[in-house]
C-alpha cells in the first residue's frame, strides 16, 4: 500500500504543477491581450467610427468583387454547359440522320422487291 500511496502523492503533485503552469499562462496571454488592446487604443491612426466606416466600404467591395466573380465563373459554365448541349444534339442530330439513310436503305430494298 505504501507504493502506491506515494505514486498517487508524486502523480497529484504532478497534476497541481501543471495547472499552476497552465494557469501562468493563461494570466500571461491575457496580460499580452490587454497590452496589445491598450496600445492599438493608444496609436490608432484613426476613430472608432472611421475605422468601422472603413471596414464597411472594403466589406462591401469585396463583397462585389465575389459577386462579379461567382457572376463570371456562372456565366462561363452556362457557356460550357450551353456548347456541351449544342454538341450532344449534334451528335444526336448525326445519328438519327445516319439511322435514317439506313432505314431508307432497307426500304429501297423491300420496295424492289415488292
Amino acid at each position: 500500500m505504501l507504493l502506491k500511496d506515494l505514486m498517487d502523492l508524486v502523480n497529484k503533485e504532478k497534476r497541481q504543477k501543471e495547472r499552476v503552469k497552465v494557469a501562468k499562462y493563461a494570466i500571461g496571454m491575457v496580460a499580452v491581450a490587454a497590452a496589445g488592446v491598450a496600445i492599438g487604443v493608444i496609436f490608432a491612426p484613426k476613430s472608432g467610427k472611421e475605422t468601422r466606416e472603413d471596414l464597411k466600404k472594403k466589406a462591401v467591395k469585396t463583397e462585389e468583387i465575389i459577386k462579379t466573380n461567382i457572376k463570371k465563373k456562372e456565366d462561363a459554365a452556362n457557356d460550357s454547359i450551353s456548347q456541351a448541349a449544342k454538341e450532344a444534339a449534334k451528335e444526336a442530330a448525326k445519328g438519327a440522320h445516319n439511322e435514317a439513310k439506313e432505314v431508307h436503305e432497307e426500304t429501297k430494298g423491300v420496295k424492289k422487291n415488292v
